[in-house]
């Protein structure tokens, strides 16, 4: 289950415009060389494809892991969700406080 701070959180940043969501998307933003980034994969993401994405991004970027694809899908009104950055260094700072240890 994901925790309601971060969901809190999450919500607060999209309605702000600071989210990016799903692999083509979250891609573009690490391409684009931003190292503000946290990027919060979902644990039964692809593993092959998460090196993928995070090989560009070698140590410029945060990583947390949480929740499903479905339940980050349903959260965000899709079927499935993988992957989420946030493009906020504020943001990234508070969900990754309120994350569990």
């Amino acid at each position: 289950m994901l925790p309601p701070e971060i969901i809190g959180l999450l919500g607060l940043a999209q309605r702000a415009g600071k989210i990016v969501i799903g692999t083509t998307a979250v891609a573009h933003e690490i391409r684009r060389g931003r190292e503000d980034l946290l990027l919060i994969f979902a644990k039964d993401f692809s593993p092959a494809t998460k090196e993928k994405m995070l090989f560009p991004a070698a140590g410029r970027v945060q990583v947390a892991e949480i929740g499903t694809m479905q339940e980050w899908g349903k959260h965000f009104g899709r079927q499935q969700v993988g992957v989420i950055a946030v493009v906020d260094k504020n943001f990234a700072a508070g969900i990754l406080q309120k994350l569990p240890a």
